[in-house]
């Protein structure tokens, strides 16, 4: 049987992404789909606006016959590291054939093009970038005027979310020499635009609208089949999540936490700890503290992993470990269609590590790098429950507690 892989955080799962996965499994000529998706945080280093249980859900209701999660040691980091972390969870999973994603491009065969430059940078390469980056510009610009100047190939593919993303894909494929064979599909859409005006409303756009209580029209651009699921969330109240409910949290962490600490979190760079350290003088709002500390040379996105990172205190090292080990501690299940069962079955048995389908066991299954990768999810889970609108849902220990979404 031929299996579809695809990469995503669904937050929350929209149109746009029922017709990447329905396009991708028939292009792919495909029988079933696997999902890697992010868990209680996502790449751009916000918590995700529902819960990762309603968003498996939603998933397994549009096409995805098995939802693993990628652990946020990976998916709240850069794009590289997302990417690597994903591509090497689809691959020890032993059962994809073919890894789909979208591009604003659409175009495999320059991405890969762009892609064998980026992975193997030359000397001039290297120099060029440090000569941009002394000049003010931030990492993705920098590199994307580096790529324009050695090759024929146009920047503006280092300019696009879902263009960057399939290079880290294509990079990583070829670095853990995987077999999974690359599929890219254009998006529809505008991913950056906050309007729901169009057909294919971004994930922003809706997340604004649930932002600003406008779940009514935000539902008009998710599918039919996933209203029930939001709509409870939003209505008991285990949902939206956003950054300034964690604010408290934040603070706290930032008052007893050192220099000398903070320069050991990840993707800290350049005395950047110290103008984190001092927003907290003033800045008692999420806006007010971005606002603060970003600069032309740090992106947004940037920022809001660093925050994320020190509040998780997820190190640089520890990334740089979990990263580098021979094979992954483990790969989670999160949910499954059981009328597709099988791919459960076949993932377990052909799986390079560990299978967790019931936490409980995971101290008779993993070793030390699993548990602890697993106590940092524990974590990360905690910490978003935290930010639930309804203190009564806040309970600790759900990734204990809550069963596998089956339907």
């Amino acid at each position: 049987m031929k299996t579809l892989g695809i990469i995503t955080e669904y937050n929350p799962f929209h149109q746009g992404h029922a017709y990447m996965l329905e396009r991708a499994k028939r292009k792919a000529d495909a029988d079933r789909v696997v999902v890697i998706m992010s868990g209680s945080f996502v790449q751009r280093g916000e918590p995700a606006i529902f819960d990762k249980w309603t968003r498996t859900a939603a998933a397994l209701k549009n096409g995805a016959d098995l939802v693993l999660e990628l652990p946020v040691l990976f998916a709240a980091a850069n794009a590289e590291t997302f990417a690597r972390g994903a591509v090497r969870l689809l691959t020890e999973s032993g059962i994809v054939d073919t890894l789909a994603f979208g591009s604003e491009n659409g175009n495999l065969q320059e991405l890969q093009e762009a892609a064998k430059i980026l992975a193997n940078e030359t000397e001039e390469f290297q120099r060029l970038l440090k000569e941009l980056l002394s000049e003010g510009l931030s990492y993705p610009a920098a590199r994307a005027k580096v790529l324009e100047t050695l090759s024929q190939i146009n920047s503006a593919i280092l300019s696009k979310p879902n263009d960057i993303l399939g290079l880290e894909y294509l990079k990583a494929l070829d670095y853990y020499s995987s077999p999974i064979a690359p599929l890219t599909i254009r998006r529809k859409g505008d991913y950056n635009s906050l309007s729901l005006s169009s057909g294919y409303a971004s994930a922003s756009a809706v997340r604004k609208a649930l932002t600003e209580e406008n779940s009514t029209e935000a539902m008009l651009h998710l599918p039919e089949n996933t209203h029930d699921l939001y709509n409870k969330a939003l209505s008991i109240g285990t949902a939206p999540v956003f950054w300034d409910t964690l604010m408290p949290a934040l603070h706290y962490k930032l008052r007893t936490t050192s220099i000398e600490e903070l320069k050991e979190i990840a993707e800290v760079t350049e005395g950047l700890e110290n103008r984190i350290l001092h927003s907290i003088d003033s800045c008692y709002s999420f806006e007010e503290m971005m606002d603060f500390i970003k600069t032309k040379r740090y992106t947004r996105t940037k920022i809001q992993r660093i925050l994320l990172h020190i509040l998780l205190d997820i190190k640089e090292s520890e990334v740089s470990y979990f990263l580098n080990l021979p094979k992954m501690p483990y790969v989670r299940v999160l949910g499954f269609q059981k009328d597709h069962s099988d791919i459960l079955a076949d993932l377990t048995e052909q799986a390079k590590c560990p299978v967790l389908t019931n936490l409980k066991k995971a101290p008779a299954l993993l070793n030390e790098d699993g548990l602890a990768m697993l106590a940092l999810e524990k974590t990360a889970t905690d910490l978003h429950a935290l930010a639930y609108p309804n203190p009564i849902y806040r309970a600790p220990n759900q990734d204990f507690t809550k069963p596998l979404v089956i339907l």
